[in-house]
């Protein structure tokens, strides 16, 4: 009580003056209309704008749900592409259970190196999202790399800009592939190797997976041929490709499970005869 009563002795003209411009106010709004218009307007106007503000930061903390439910939606239209593309191709049965070759599952990236010879990605997906090593990792921009190793709830990639990446590629509407592999510091250029001279090739190509191997389905977008060139005592292409992913700039992807992939592994391993 001694306290409020010191407070009030040292700030009481204050808040006295304060509290007639308080009573003045509410008089001057309340009896003269002309200043209660001028009110009620200005009092609309701000809360308008407020309310407004309130929705925009509303939306903003939504977007990480919406980003999350888009990505989804994302990958259950690559399931129908990618599948429907490799129907065509290969099957002949009715079962749509055994059509449905590729399923996709979502992650989001969780850390990443870029500028280092061997980089890596950690998405924040692991086995209990049915996540395993050896998956192929691909973007809405075509090819992201390859999980190594994987935990309960994360796993670790190799992406493309990494000394030991190894992606089978070809060049669209021709039968020649070969390795995908990065020679050098530029995270937009890779070197497409082992295409004999004789193929056809021109700048500005399309390269796509070949489909050989069982990480990737064929014909996923890769790049375009930026320079080839043939080196002194060579039979083959040195090709120069230009990525259209850009890894720097890259928060979502969509690991591929190949649902035929140990039925060909174990067929091609017991090849011995």
């Amino acid at each position: 009580m001694k306290n409020i009563l010191l407070i009030f002795i040292k700030y009481g003209t204050h808040l006295l003056f304060i509290a007639f411009q308080i009573i003045c106010f509410v008089l001057i709004v309340n009896n003269n209309k002309v200043h209660g218009d001028i009110y009620d307007n200005t009092k609309s106007i701000f809360f308008e704008n407020f309310n407004d503000k309130v929705d925009q930061l509303s939306d903003y903390l939504k977007l990480d749900e919406q980003n999350d439910s888009l990505v989804r939606e994302n990958a259950k239209l690559l399931d129908i592409i990618i599948n429907q593309n490799n129907t065509s191709r290969t099957y002949t049965t009715t079962d749509s259970s055994l059509l449905q070759q590729y399923s996709f599952i979502p992650a989001e990236i969780c850390n990443k190196t870029i500028h280092l010879r061997n980089n890596y990605f950690t998405l924040c997906a692991g086995s209990t999202n049915g996540v395993k090593p050896m998956m192929g990792v691909i973007s809405a921009e075509g090819i992201v790399g390859i999980t190594t190793r994987v935990s309960d709830h994360y796993s670790k990639v190799i992406p493309m800009l990494h000394s030991q990446s190894r992606i089978s590629a070809s060049i669209r509407g021709l039968a020649f592939f070969g390795n995908l592999v990065w020679k050098n510091n530029d995270p937009k250029i890779m070197t497409l190797e082992a295409v004999p001279k004789h193929a056809p090739i021109s700048i500005g190509d399309l390269v796509v997976t070949s489909g050989y191997s069982s990480i990737f389905p064929k014909d996923l977008p890769i790049g375009t041929i930026s320079n080839f060139e043939i080196t002194k005592g060579s039979s083959n292409y040195v090709i120069d490709v230009k990525l259209f992913n850009d890894l720097n700039n890259l928060s979502y992807t969509y690991l591929v499970n190949n649902k035929l992939k140990e039925e060909k592994l174990n067929l091609e391993n017991n090849i011995d005869e």
